[in-house]
């Protein structure tokens, strides 16, 4: 099925130039119209422009009003501005302005304030491309060259006499103002110091920074003092845990130490097996764990353990659990004897020496703490005194630059304000316009812009085939040929439809026509290339719409068919419009009609002579009310294949194949079907809509009636290339 729409119609154009030459010239009428109407218009504005001329001057707006080192003032009147944007506004403004036009209205009454404002144009001068002058150039545009001179004079003289006015003003509010702030200043300067010498006394000090420094020295003092004691602590401390673990368990329970050294038999054991140790130690560097006599020294160990265990015993009753049966601790435990007094004395003493130190670390901890918290406020107080410092020395600046503006204002504010001097005077108008030939120029661009912005929307809202490029574009479909497009007169209806404009008198005159024949001659030769591949021994051409060309096709056909001395047969299938009977001076009774409606006698096959060669003809018959049930017909079918045994080709002539079911039910009784468009009538939907609605019935291609190609464009074209995208 063929898938399109003519919305795509500029996506699958190709806009190169000569399409766009194509679209301007078929749309030349519009093209040229727009460009006539347009082109007068402006033409009669641009002779009706009434002269227009131009003055200019130029004054030099530089503010005098400075300081010294050529900076601004830093005391004047809060209501002066001296920058150059606020002075043209100042130039512009309606109050000056008014007074210029009453010193004009005595000789030019008719003038307005709003044509001055108008007419008036005021803009600081640039040079190069940023760099902005202090000149500021003044344009007046009149209908006279006298009238635009006299108006800037006048506004020239209106803007001087402001700027003595303003001199006179700024002279007195810029004493007045200094002498105002004098007694303020003074005032605000007293109560600034009174609150750095309030602050002072709050919090007893002279210089908030030097005290937050005395303070942040003694805490650095203190925290090397703790230091120190950390140390000595740390010091005292590994003695004291070092004569506690000497002492041992019997730290706890001295009874068990001093029992166990009044026993000889204990003493004696324990150096015994101090000497088994000794002896162990030394085998043991010669010999394993397995030699004998490292076997028999453990075992000597053990033994004397044992005695030691049952001494204790004896001793005491009992192991206690804290006792410690090693050699080492063993020979601790026996001989604290009489030192254990002094050892306890002087872990006695290092404890007491703890205990000072921790006392001290607790006295300077909370020293620095008091000192931290008196410190953690000087922040707010140095930044409260830094305040009030700062607000002061502004203060005292500030009355200071005061007193000396007062003394130097006397001889600034005379040349104070700004000093306009004229740097070039008001000159004679020029003739600057109208412009005759910038607008008849300007003109003829833009008619031609909106001719040609005419012409193409004028072709874009038209949906219209113009070529057979469009249709090789919208539809999937080989185009069979074109039949030439050649002027032909409408008052013939059937000659109408191919052609239109004024052509030969006679359907003759048209088969006689060599491009025409040549035309037909390839359309067929390519049916019967496409025959090649699949019989076709009767074919259906209809069209989308009417007057299309499809009966001049049919006939065109089969003059060439019948030339190459082959039997062809033309049925005229258009039951409701009738029309190649009266062509051809027929009787239009018996006919396809008449025989499906009555069934008896055959239709009547008349022989007519179309340039020396016999084509046989069936006329369509009497007019029927209900074409669709006699194309309905079984008979139908029936006769066009007993038909096809007697014709080499049976061409069928159709209604159009919108609007009726007609053409639909003709080409399904067919071999094969074409569709006949005339370029520049009928629309792409149309040709869409024909070609889905017949894509069921065999369509083998399209042929494009009316094509505008010179003759020696029109060239041989057959399908050899495309057969093999038909199936």
């Amino acid at each position: 099925m063929v898938q399109s729409s003519w919305e795509d119609k500029e996506l699958t154009t190709d806009l190169g130039y000569g399409e766009l030459f194509k679209i301007l010239w078929r749309r030349r009428f519009w093209f040229f119209g727009v460009l006539a109407g347009v082109l007068s218009l402006t033409t009669l504005i641009s002779f009706q422009k009434q002269p227009v001329y131009l003055s200019s001057m130029q004054l030099l707006v530089e503010p005098n009003y400075r300081g010294r080192g050529n900076s601004e003032p830093e005391f004047a009147d809060s209501g002066v501005e001296i920058d150059y944007a606020t002075q043209l506004n100042l130039m512009r403004s309606s109050g000056l302005l008014n007074k210029a036009l009453e010193n004009l209205q005595e000789k030019y009454p008719d003038m307005t304030i709003e044509e001055l404002k108008d007419a008036l144009k005021i803009y600081q001068l640039i040079e190069g491309r940023d760099t902005e002058t202090k000149i500021i150039q003044v344009d007046y545009m009149g209908g006279s060259p006298t009238i635009t001179r006299e108006v800037l004079e006048t506004i020239q003289k209106v803007y001087f006499e402001y700027n003595l006015e303003q001199q006179k003003k700024r002279l007195q509010d810029g004493l007045s103002f200094i002498n105002n702030q004098i007694p303020e200043a003074r005032q605000d300067l007293i109560q600034a110091e009174s609150g750095i010498t309030a602050l002072r006394n709050q919090y007893n000090l002279i210089d908030p920074e030097q005290e937050a420094a005395a303070i942040s020295g003694r805490l650095e003092n203190i925290k090397e003092q703790r230091e120190a004691l950390k140390a000595e602590y740390q010091d005292i401390n590994g003695r004291y845990l070092q004569l506690q673990q000497h002492i041992g368990i019997f730290e706890e329970n001295p009874n068990i130490s001093s029992r166990l050294t009044q026993s000889q038999r204990y003493q004696n054991l324990l150096n015994q097996l101090q000497s088994v140790e000794l002896e162990l130690a030394e085998q043991r560097a010669r010999f394993t764990d397995s030699n004998p006599i490292i076997q028999d020294l453990l075992a000597q160990k053990d033994s004397k353990k044992a005695l030691l265990r049952e001494e204790i015993i004896r001793v005491l009753g009992k192991v206690p659990p804290q006792l410690n049966l090693e050699l080492e601790s063993l020979q601790q435990q026996g001989q604290l004897g009489g030192s254990e007094t002094n050892i306890l004395e002087t872990i006695t003493e290092l404890k007491a020496d703890l205990t000072g130190i921790e006392q001290r670390q607790l006295s300077l901890a909370q020293t620095e703490q008091a000192l931290r918290a008196q410190l953690n406020q000087f922040p707010q107080i140095i930044a409260q005194y830094n305040n009030l410092s700062q607000e002061a020395e502004v203060k005292r600046n500030t009355l200071q630059r005061l007193l000396e503006a007062k003394q130097e204002l006397g001889v600034e504010i005379d040349r104070g304000g700004f000093n306009w001097q004229i740097v070039e005077p008001p000159s004679e108008g020029l003739l600057v316009g109208p412009n005759k030939k910038r607008d008849l120029l300007l003109g003829f661009v833009v008619a031609s812009a909106l001719g040609s912005f005419t012409a193409f929307m004028r072709e874009v809202s038209d949906n219209r085939v113009f070529d057979r490029k469009q249709i090789e574009q919208q539809v999937s479909l080989p185009i069979l040929g074109t039949l030439p497009k050649e002027p032909v007169s409408q008052n013939n209806y059937f000659l109408g439809q191919l052609p239109s404009s004024s052509l030969p008198k006679s359907l003759r005159d048209i088969l006689q026509w060599q491009p025409f024949r040549e035309s037909v001659d390839i359309i067929y030769e390519n049916l019967q290339l496409l025959n090649t591949y699949s019989s076709i021994q009767s074919l259906a051409v209809t069209s989308a719409i009417a007057k299309e060309g499809k009966s001049t096709l049919i006939c065109g056909l089969a003059t060439s068919i019948a030339r190459r001395h082959q039997r062809v047969l033309i049925i005229d299938a258009n039951l409701r419009s009738p029309y190649l009977h009266r062509e051809f001076s027929l009787k239009n009774n018996n006919g396809l009609s008449d025989w499906l409606i009555e069934g008896n006698n055959f239709p009547t096959i008349h022989s007519i002579s179309i340039l020396g060669e016999t084509i046989d003809l069936i006329t369509a018959g009497s007019k029927t009310t209900d074409p669709v049930k006699l194309l309905s017909n079984p008979r139908f079918p029936e006769l066009i294949r007993n038909l096809q045994r007697d014709y080499d080709l049976v061409l069928l002539d159709t209604p159009p194949v919108i609007g009726t079911v007609d053409a639909i039910k003709t080409a399904s009784c067919c071999g094969g079907v074409v569709l006949v468009s005339r370029l520049d009538t009928v629309k792409i939907s149309e040709l869409i809509e024909a070609t889905n609605l017949l894509a069921k019935c065999n369509l083998l291609g399209v042929i494009a009636n009316d094509s505008k190609e010179t003759p020696k464009e029109r060239r041989p074209q057959f399908l050899l290339p495309q057969i093999n995208n038909l199936n």
